[in-house]
C-alpha cells in the first residue's frame, strides 16, 4: 500500500547526547525549533520501544508541562485520549504559543460538571476562544475518546487563534476516505497540512473516526509547537544596578524558566558585554569589560560550550560584571542554545540590558604642609581628580603621636574640592614650648563608612606644625 505523508516543518530525530553531569538530552534534527537539543529525555519506562521521533515528542511535551505521565514512571503511549484530556493539552499548548487565555468561567456545556476544575476550565477556555462547539447542542462529551477528525478541528482552530498561517495555499492531502466529510473537517486537514503537521501513521487513508492515542497526540502537538514557533525556554536578565562607578561590581542574574513557569536547571548560558551594536549581527566583546574577573565574556567568547555557567536548581546564573576606569554605556547580553552554537543577534533565546558605567576619581591631593600657632585655626584643602569628583565624601583624620585626635567628613563640590577648618591644640604655658607636629590625612570615603578601607580609597597626607 502506498504511504502518504504530509510535509513536516521539522521532524524530530532523537539523538542521545551525553552531557556534562551525566544527563541525557533529546536532540532535534536541526538542534533548533520548539524542541532543541537542550531538552532532556523524559524518563518513562514504557516508551523505550517507540520510534525516536515519538520519544523526542513525549520528552518535549513533558518539558513544556503540556503532557505528564500517567504515573511517575509510565506514559502509556497507546492509551486513548479523552476529549477532556485533549482540552487540557490544547490549552497548555496555547499558553506555550503565547495565546492570552480567557478566565474559563463560562461555557454552554451541561455535561462537564463531573470534570475536575482544571479540565472544566480548559473546556470552557476552548469554547471562549472559539476553538470548540462541543459534540452537539449543549454537550461536550468529556469522557468520549477523541477521534482524528475531532482533533483536526480542535488543533486547527487553536492554531488559527494563535495566528499561525499556512506557508503555502492549503491543499487537502489526497486521502481516499475524506470525500464525504464536512468541509470544515477537510479544510482543517488542508490547513494543518499547509503548516507542516504530519499525521501519525497516515497512509492513503485518513481514518477520520480512528481514536487518537497519547503517542499520536504528542506528535501532533509538537508539530503545532514548531508551526507556532514556540520556544522551550524563557530568559530574563536582571542587573543589580543600571548605573555604577567603574570601580564597582554589578551582579547580573539570568533566570531561565520553562514555558509553564518552572525553573530550567542545568542550562548552559553565555554572557558577554558589548559596547556597540554587533557587526553583521555577530558578537563584539567590549575589551574594557570584565565578566567574572576575566574578559568581556564567559568561557569561549560568544559560543555555547561546557565551560559556560549552568543554571542552578532555581534556574539562575549569577555573573559579576566590572569595567576599566572608562565611562561608557554597555550592553549586557545573555543567551543560550545547543552546545557549539555561535552567537548571532537573530537567535531567539537571548535577553539584554543596558548599564551605564560612571567614571570615578583617580587621585586625591591636599594642602602642602602648613605652620600654625597653638590654638589658632588652619584650613586643609583637598581635591579629588578624575571623573565625577563632585558629591563625594572625603574624611580628614588628624593624628598625634600615633593616635587619631580629630576626624571630620565633608562632601566635595562639583569640581571635587572640599575644605576643612581645624583648630590646633591650646598653648598650655607662657614659656617657649617645643613645636608639635600633627599628621593630616584625607581619604576618599567611597563607601561612606568612615573607615579608610585600603588603596581603593585614595588618600593623601601632609603635616601641620604648631608653635608659639
Amino acid at each position: 500500500m502506498k504511504r502518504y505523508r504530509v510535509l513536516t516543518v521539522l521532524t524530530l530525530v532523537l539523538v542521545l547526547v551525553l552531557v556534562e553531569g551525566g544527563g541525557l538530552s533529546a536532540q532535534g534534527g536541526t538542534g533548533s525549533g520548539a524542541c532543541p537539543a537542550t531538552i532532556p529525555v523524559a524518563r518513562f519506562s514504557d516508551v523505550e520501544h517507540l520510534p525516536a521521533e515519538s520519544i523526542g515528542a513525549i520528552s518535549c511535551l513533558s518539558h513544556y508541562g503540556i503532557i505528564a505521565g500517567t504515573t511517575s514512571s509510565t506514559f502509556s503511549p497507546a492509551l486513548a485520549v479523552s476529549r477532556s484530556q485533549v482540552a487540557r493539552f490544547l490549552v497548555r499548548t496555547a499558553g506555550a504559543l503565547g495565546v492570552e487565555l480567557p478566565d474559563g468561567e463560562a461555557s454552554p456545556f451541561s455535561d462537564i460538571g463531573g470534570v475536575d476544575d482544571d479540565g472544566r476550565r480548559s473546556i470552557s477556555r476552548l469554547w471562549e476562544l472559539g476553538v470548540t462547539r462541543g459534540t452537539e447542542s449543549g454537550l461536550f462529551s468529556p469522557e468520549e475518546p477523541v477521534s482524528r477528525r475531532q482533533i483536526a478541528l480542535l488543533l486547527s482552530g487553536l492554531l488559527k487563534v494563535a495566528g499561525v498561517q499556512a506557508g503555502s495555499p492549503s491543499r487537502v492531502p489526497p486521502f481516499g476516505d475524506i470525500d464525504g466529510l464536512p468541509s470544515s473537517v477537510t479544510d482543517a486537514i488542508g490547513y494543518l497540512a499547509g503548516i507542516g503537521v504530519d499525521w501519525p501513521g497516515a497512509s492513503d487513508l485518513f481514518e477520520p473516526g480512528r481514536v487518537v492515542t497519547r503517542e499520536e497526540v504528542a506528535l501532533l502537538l509538537v508539530a503545532a509547537l514548531d508551526a507556532g514557533r514556540a520556544r522551550p525556554v524563557r530568559l530574563a536578565l536582571r542587573l543589580s544596578a543600571s548605573s555604577a562607578p567603574t570601580s564597582s561590581v554589578v551582579v547580573a542574574t539570568v533566570t531561565a524558566t520553562k514555558p509553564n513557569g518552572d525553573p530550567y536547571p542545568g542550562l548552559f548560558v553565555d554572557v558577554f558585554v558589548s559596547q556597540i551594536r554587533q557587526r553583521d549581527g555577530r558578537c563584539v566583546v567590549d575589551p574594557d569589560a570584565r565578566v567574572n574577573g576575566a574578559d568581556g565574556g564567559t568561557s569561549v567568547d560568544c559560543r555555547i560550550d561546557r565551560a559556560d555557567p549552568r543554571t542552578d536548581s532555581a534556574g539562575e546564573v549569577e555573573i559579576g560584571l566590572a569595567h576599566s576606569p572608562i565611562a561608557e554605556r554597555d550592553r549586557v547580553l545573555a543567551w543560550t542554545g545547543p552546545l557549539g552554537q555561535v552567537y548571532h543577534e537573530d537567535l531567539p533565546d537571548q535577553v539584554r540590558a543596558s548599564i551605564e558605567w560612571l567614571g570615578v576619581p583617580y587621585r586625591l591631593v591636599i594642602t602642602d604642609s602648613v605652620d600654625g600657632r597653638f590654638g589658632e585655626r588652619v584650613v586643609v584643602r583637598a581635591r579629588l581628580l578624575g571623573q565625577n569628583p563632585g558629591g563625594q565624601r572625603v574624611v580628614l583624620l588628624v593624628e598625634r603621636d600615633g593616635a587619631i585626635v580629630y576626624a571630620r567628613a565633608a562632601t566635595t563640590s562639583p569640581s571635587g574640592r572640599a575644605s576643612f577648618f581645624y583648630r590646633g591644640p591650646p598653648d598650655l604655658s607662657t614659656n617657649n614650648d617645643d613645636e608639635l607636629v600633627e599628621v593630616l590625612r584625607v581619604f576618599w570615603d567611597r563607601n561612606a563608612n568612615g573607615v579608610h578601607d585600603g588603596p581603593a580609597e585614595f588618600s593623601a597626607e601632609s603635616t601641620v606644625t604648631w608653635d608659639d
